[in-house]
């Protein structure tokens, strides 16, 4: 076993749950890398991720010869890389996130920079010599609150990455606290970043949440079962903490392949008494609607990107018939009128441009 000194490593977001006490040294690495498997990596060339997030949130830059601490991990990411976990024992590999994801990148968006790229030191051990995995530090699951307390449950989902899911969550978590309920929110899919969950945190959500409280440093590649072993967790959790309501978000799209499985699973669906759609623009929200009724969700409206043009807003409304609601008025209180109202869940019907009175400006 090689000891490690804390002082002069940069430890990545991923490794928050893990005690520092346990973090003690190194062994050799004896069997092929698997999700969650901690690991201390040496930075041999800095590429796209010049820094990495630290166990606080903390921002630090990156320099060749850093040795940093993270977790094997698949990711998806449209906007940024596709990577998996290296399926043998390898020497090196490519950094996937600045939360400290590692593994392989097999394809990349255009204006990524080639990955930073990491020789592996050692499998991350405990005094007794045991390699560590951050499902072993993971919330546990907590018995049914048998008390009748039953927050109400809102689930964010979207078209894509960067659609406005996360300003979304954070906005309701807003409207929510400013009314004088409890707020607690959750992401339960994604790769590790705190900055989504300081973002809600910062509008009045608390508790918050995430896949990597459940021992996970990113979700993409987990089966259904696991995916919904983590979100019963953190919900018990959270319920545990007794909020008047939980918000809940799903990274990336409809049809990224977790989500997908999720809205697919009627375990998954009967959770939900609200739902927010995200969008970038009025095609996106029209199908994400279709989508969202297919599976028998409640509805309350749509949001996201779209909703900062007042031109984009009229015309989502018109494609969906649902209404549109952008950051300002879902914090001003209109999120709230459409959650207390319930309204139920009408066919699909797109308004005929014959039937708009557009205002000239």
């Amino acid at each position: 076993m090689q000891l490690l000194n804390h002082s002069s490593l940069k430890q990545g977001f991923t490794t928050h749950a893990v005690g520092l006490q346990e973090i003690f040294g190194t062994m050799p690495f004896e069997s092929r890398p698997r999700v969650s498997d901690l690991v201390v990596a040496e930075v041999l060339a800095i590429g796209q991720h010049d820094k990495i997030e630290n166990r606080d949130g903390a921002i630090m830059n990156l320099f060749v010869g850093d040795q940093i601490v993270g977790a094997f991990g698949n990711r998806y990411a449209t906007d940024q890389f596709e990577g998996y976990v290296p399926q043998e024992i390898v020497d090196e590999c490519d950094m996937l996130s600045i939360g400290g994801v590692f593994g392989n990148v097999t394809s990349k968006h255009n204006v990524m920079k080639t990955p930073t790229r990491l020789r592996l030191v050692g499998a991350v051990c405990n005094r007794a010599g045991i390699p560590l995995s951050l499902i072993n530090f993971g919330i546990k699951s907590l018995p049914t609150n048998g008390s009748g307390h039953r927050p109400e449950v809102i689930l964010v989902i979207g078209a894509s990455m960067n659609s406005g899911k996360t300003t979304v969550a954070g906005m309701l978590s807003r409207a929510l606290s400013r009314a004088g309920f409890r707020v607690a929110a959750a992401k339960t899919t994604g790769t590790a970043a705190g900055k989504d969950g300081r973002f809600i945190a910062s509008c009045g959500a608390n508790p918050v949440v995430d896949f990597t409280d459940a021992g996970y440093p990113a979700t993409y590649m987990l089966s259904l079962d696991v995916l919904l072993d983590i979100q019963n967790r953190l919900l018990g959790h959270l319920r545990a903490t007794k909020p008047d309501y939980i918000v809940v978000e799903v990274a990336d799209g409809i049809y990224q392949r977790e989500t997908e499985m999720l809205l697919e699973s009627e375990e998954f669906r009967r959770t939900f008494d609200h739902v927010f759609f995200a969008a970038n623009d009025s095609l996106s929200a029209e199908c994400g609607v279709r989508c969202v009724r297919s599976h028998n969700l409640p509805l309350r409206a749509t949001a996201g990107v779209m909703s900062q043009s007042a031109l984009s807003i009229r015309e989502a409304e018109r494609a969906t018939n649902v209404p549109c609601l952008s950051s300002e008025m879902i914090v001003s209180g209109k999120a709230l009128d459409l959650l207390s109202a319930k309204p139920s869940v009408p066919a699909f019907e797109r308004r005929p441009v014959s039937q708009l009175t557009y205002q000239a400006a």
